[in-house]
């Protein structure tokens, strides 16, 4: 059994090599926009045809209608060929996907139910366009430490490339390597390997724990070995987020558009934007340092705790609550919905799961608050978010709310009650 892997990998980018890679990065992102502009032209035309036009549907939302338009876009801007062809092609890939994905949400298609917008302009300087190789060794190599990076041709023809040196060694076969993204993140660069990798066989289950998902802690759990634990939340989740929300409201009081900057394009247009202040650039690049540390804990503190689960675990299920909205006022709302850690939490418990060979179950916590774990009895009008403990008025067993509803869930993954 095989999964597939992303493997990430810093690399060390001298002056030249980061202008040139910018460079490329900056053309995908203006090959993106541009073909964004022509979709949002088609859309206009087919909504005026009443949907009858099937040459445009075709081209809008079909998956590689946009990606198709690029090889007459070369001959009309010659500077799209200076960029090797898979991160262009896969710049118009990305656009028809987020198309594909806006069409499913007003279907109703998607898993999760989540609504998604149509697309957006990207803007370059606000974040990286990455450059993605998806054939396997089509386009880069790997000599040690060094990659090679194969980009479009020059006036004459001629094939371009740019090497840089990976801080570590590729630790996978030549087989095993299935693609290449090149990303920037805070300043620095890094080569994400898609990497297949085998997988343990799966074992037959014999410790299991379910796990209530809530906000006054990541979630308390009771498993089949009669234990009962709560698992608190980041410890410095909150401090992070007060201090990126005290730079954004520094960042946000400087000025955004300090500096008009104006040029003539080879074909004779003109280019207009406008720079930022230094005072926003600065607050701006402390705020993105800040977000790569939060990601960086988060994504530690996640992983160490799902590998401990699972090392004393075989089965782990956990409700499936999500944040959706709710909280007193509109800072708590924040915090529930968008600083929430429940659904990476979930993505990371299930990513284990199958790596160890062990076992990820998402249950419905549908009545798991409210139904007594001991008799059955259902609270007619159920149980208010703050009242934390119940004494059931059948039974008389006194509750923990969060346990109780763990102690359900266990029972709906066929464990017997403790």
């Amino acid at each position: 059994m095989t999964d597939t892997i992303g493997y990430k990998v810093l690399l060390e980018v001298d002056a030249e090599p980061e202008r040139i890679l910018d460079g490329q990065s900056k053309t995908c992102n203006w090959l993106y926009n541009h073909l964004l502009e022509r979709a949002n032209t088609h859309k206009e035309q087919f909504i005026a045809s009443g949907g009858k036009d099937e040459e445009l549907s075709c081209l809008i939302y079909s998956k590689h209608g946009l990606r198709n338009l690029i090889p007459g876009l070369k001959q009309q801007y010659p500077f799209l060929k200076t960029v090797y062809s898979s991160p262009l092609k896969n710049a118009g890939l990305r656009l028809s996907g987020s198309i594909r994905e806006r069409q499913k949400s007003r279907r109703g298609e998607r898993k999760n139910g989540h609504e998604v917008n149509w697309p957006k302009f990207r803007s370059w300087k606000r974040k990286w366009f990455s450059l993605l190789y998806d054939e396997p060794w089509k386009g880069y190599e790997v000599d040690g430490r060094k990659l090679r990076l194969s980009l479009g041709v020059d006036a004459d023809k001629h094939r371009l490339s740019v090497t840089v040196r990976m801080t570590e060694p590729l630790p996978f076969a030549h087989g095993q390597v299935k693609g290449l993204r090149i990303v920037k993140e805070v300043g620095r660069f890094y080569a994400v390997f898609t990497v297949d990798v085998s997988l343990p066989a799966s074992k037959a289950p014999r410790r299991v724990i379910a796990l209530d998902p809530n906000h006054k802690n990541l979630a308390y759990g009771v498993g089949t070995d009669g234990r009962a634990i709560e698992i608190e939340n980041m410890p410095n989740l909150k401090a992070l987020d007060r201090r990126i929300d005290e730079l954004k409201g520094k960042r946000d009081r400087c000025q955004r558009k300090s500096k008009l900057i104006q040029f003539a394009r080879e074909d004779g247009s003109i280019h207009r934007h406008w720079e930022p202040s230094r005072r926003w650039r600065r607050y701006n690049q402390a705020l993105d340092r800040l977000y790569q540390l939060r990601r960086e804990q988060t994504k530690t503190f996640l992983f160490t705790l799902a590998n401990e689960l699972y090392r004393q675990y075989d089965v782990i299920g956990i409700g499936n609550y999500t944040p959706h909205g709710g909280g007193i006022n509109s800072g708590m709302r924040r915090s529930m919905n968008n600083q929430s850690l429940i659904g990476r939490f979930k993505q990371t418990l299930a990513w284990v799961a199958e790596r160890e060979g062990k076992t990820f179950i998402e249950l419905s916590e549908y009545k798991t608050t409210k139904v007594c774990h001991d008799c059955g009895y259902d609270v007619p009008d159920g149980i208010p978010p703050e009242v934390r403990e119940w004494d059931c008025p059948v039974c008389g067993t006194h509750h923990i709310r969060d346990e109780n509803s763990a102690r359900n869930g266990l029972g709906r993954l066929g464990s017997p009650k403790i």
